[in-house]
């Protein structure tokens, strides 16, 4: 008997753990969410809030309810937390009154919303999205596309300023809740929520009533800036300075002063912490150098930066891709992995022309980028960190025949990918971020606009006879393209070497637009040949893709008068090199297009293609290439001659 009791009490035992065990699996919910930021956009009536999720997550449903008296409504987050205080935004001239976000509970963790209308608003076409997790509240007629942008960089970013924002101090008289009247029902505990969210409110109920008095300051002459940026954060991190805050960061174009030697960035619609004002950071420690940081209120809705330096010009601007900070960094102490945790690719882009003075492009990424900008006088840079590959030709068919179809991108080893162009002093440049950071779109709007004519001055001597200019692509920090640590480079300066040793060889001059692994800008190598006056010009490159099928040869041309020596050129490679055969293609690749002189752009392999990568790095292959465009060179010089 007693053992029978034993027995059966073990069993009891087990039951009763297996039923905890399985209730507190039940119980177990993934990280909150963080909500980080919220905005207001007053031209579109959109309320944007800034989420975080846990990479275990799983975004409910969102869904609000419509309340009278006052015109509102409210909608929770759940499974989230709010970081930093709650917050409420009081506005006029707008359909959109009053902004709150709170913390309702902790357990369980929800944050809740409550956005008060103008009496008359109808509420019913209020529509409420989930873009990638973050929040979108639509409340008025214009479009919403998939991906939301907000200005990263502004070169003319206006001075935003709401004619009140309220901060409402905690002190608070508790008085009854009116019933609600509209027509969705909900109950007293409901409303008993809102209170217990939201002790607060300065606006009235139609039969006087007040929900929660409360003493509330104006600070409307301190904090006139837009919901923006709010800076909290100043710290030296990863060798630069490390800006951080809540909301949306917009910087401007970077300048510099002497005595001493200044660079200086502005961030416009920004508020600085009053603790962080003007505090005087040394940005090496070690004192290996002697830079230091400021950051100050400039105006009363613009911060700015100051890096004192001996190498200010080196220093260059990296947004994370959240969009929350940014790393002022002397470019040569960049550390490439300690920006960047994900790798990305270029997927897409979408060129667009809005007006006759205004262009747009968007590139689309797999994963959240961050990058840079850099402005000059006459030229756009942008490095993008984590990027480690793209489509060339998708790109280039793209950007062809429009406003980009000047924007050059390379591979750089170690850094990522860097998108360059030219561009006038006088325009306007402007890059919006997509909410999910996968996507960023470029924004030129040219002050007085222009033909797209070549901007090299066309040569006025006379070509000189048997003479040959030959381009090996890329070079210096242009790797071009990059196959398992092989660099397109490196072949495009073998191969043209061997073809100006045989022409050489046969009586012809040569002249090379790089004789070594240097940098040359696309301008210069066509500013050249048009100095040295050639009968032709002859860039060399190798191609590449995202897929690894692809393999042949392809020949480039772009003005008519370059097709015969396409051709030319293009047959003899066709038959000396057991390849595909790809075909010859018009083309308005900056060189080619630029040149006044019959100009032809080879692709002689894909780097991309592993069976042709191993034949386009043995000599043989490259031999053969280089005998076969120099035998096309003197063939179409000879006819040349001949026709005359």
């Amino acid at each position: 008997m007693g053992g029978s009791f034993s027995i059966m009490k073990k069993i009891f035992f087990l039951i009763t753990a297996f039923i905890m065990l399985f209730l507190q699996t039940l119980t177990v919910q993934a990280e909150p969410a963080k909500v980080m930021s919220l905005n207001f956009d007053d031209s579109s009536s959109i309320v944007y809030i800034n989420v975080k999720e846990s990479p275990d997550a799983h975004p409910e449903p969102l869904k609000y309810v419509r309340l009278e008296n006052p015109n509102r409504i409210y909608f929770d987050i759940n499974n989230s937390v709010l970081i930093g205080d709650k917050q409420q935004l009081v506005f006029e001239k707008s359909d959109i009154k009053e902004i709150k976000l709170a913390q309702f509970s902790t357990n369980p963790d929800i944050v809740r919303t409550v956005i008060t209308f103008e009496e008359g608003f109808d509420t019913s076409k209020i529509k409420l999205l989930n873009v990638d997790g973050h929040i979108l509240v639509k409340a008025s007629n214009p479009s919403i596309k998939n991906d939301y942008f907000n200005p990263i960089y502004d070169e003319e970013a206006p001075n935003l300023a709401y004619s009140s924002i309220v901060a409402n101090s905690q002190v608070i008289q508790k008085v009854a809740i009116p019933q609600n009247t509209g027509d969705i029902k909900v109950s007293n505990s409901v409303m008993q929520d809102i209170q217990k969210a939201f002790e607060n409110s300065t606006l009235n109920n139609s039969d006087g009533k007040t929900y929660d008095s409360v003493v509330s300051v104006d600070i409307s002459s301190d904090l006139k800036l837009r919901t923006k940026y709010f800076i909290n954060g100043y710290y030296v991190k990863n060798g630069g300075l490390l800006v951080s805050g809540l909301g949306q960061l917009t910087a401007s174009k970077m300048f510099y002063l002497d005595s001493p030697k200044r660079v200086v960035i502005d961030l416009p619609n920004t508020f600085v912490d009053k603790k962080i004002r003007n505090k005087e950071l040394k940005l090496c420690p070690d004192g290996t150098c002697k830079d230091t940081a400021k950051i100050g209120q400039f105006e009363y809705n613009k911060a700015r930066i100051v890096v004192t330096s001996d190498k200010a010009e080196k220093y260059i601007p990296v947004y994370s891709a959240d969009a929350q900070s940014l790393l002022f960094v002397n470019s040569d102490k960049l550390i490439h992995t300690a920006l960047v945790s994900t790798v990305s690719n270029l997927n897409k882009a979408f060129v667009k022309k809005i007006d006759n003075k205004t262009n747009e492009v968007i590139f689309s990424f797999t994963t959240p980028v961050t990058h840079s900008i850099l402005r000059d006088d006459d030229s756009l840079t942008m490095y993008l960190f984590n990027v480690k590959s793209y489509n060339e030709q998708d790109l280039i068919r793209t950007f062809n025949n429009t406003f980009y179809k000047e924007l050059t991108l390379s591979l750089l080893p170690q850094i990522g990918v860097r998108a360059t162009m030219k561009i006038d002093k006088n325009d306007v440049v402007k890059i919006d971020q997509s909410v999910d950071g996968k996507a960023l779109r470029l924004t030129v709007v040219q002050k007085e606009p222009k033909n797209l004519k070549p901007a090299v001055i066309t040569a006025k001597r006379d070509k000189v006879k048997n003479k040959v200019v030959l381009d090996p692509g890329h070079g210096g920090s242009d790797y071009g393209a990059i196959r398992e640590g092989i660099n397109e480079k490196d072949i495009t300066l073998d191969v043209s070497q061997r073809v100006a040793l045989i022409l050489k060889s046969k009586g012809y001059k040569v002249e090379m637009t790089r004789v070594d692994d240097k940098y040359v800008s696309l301008e210069d190598r066509v500013e050249f040949s048009e100095k040295e006056a050639p009968e032709i010009f002859v860039s060399i490159h190798v191609n590449s893709a995202v897929a690894t099928e692809p393999k042949g040869i392809e020949t480039h041309y772009y003005h008519d008068y370059s097709i015969q020596l396409a051709n030319t050129i293009h047959r003899q490679m066709a038959k000396a090199i057991d390849t595909k055969d790809r075909g010859l293609f018009k083309s308005k690749f900056y060189v080619i297009n630029h040149t006044t002189v019959p100009a032809v752009l080879l692709e002689i392999g894909f780097l991309s293609n592993a069976d042709e990568r191993a034949e386009l790095i043995t000599d043989l292959r490259k031999q053969k290439t280089a005998k076969a465009i120099a035998e096309g060179i003197i063939e179409y010089i000879k006819l040349q001659q001949k026709a005359k």
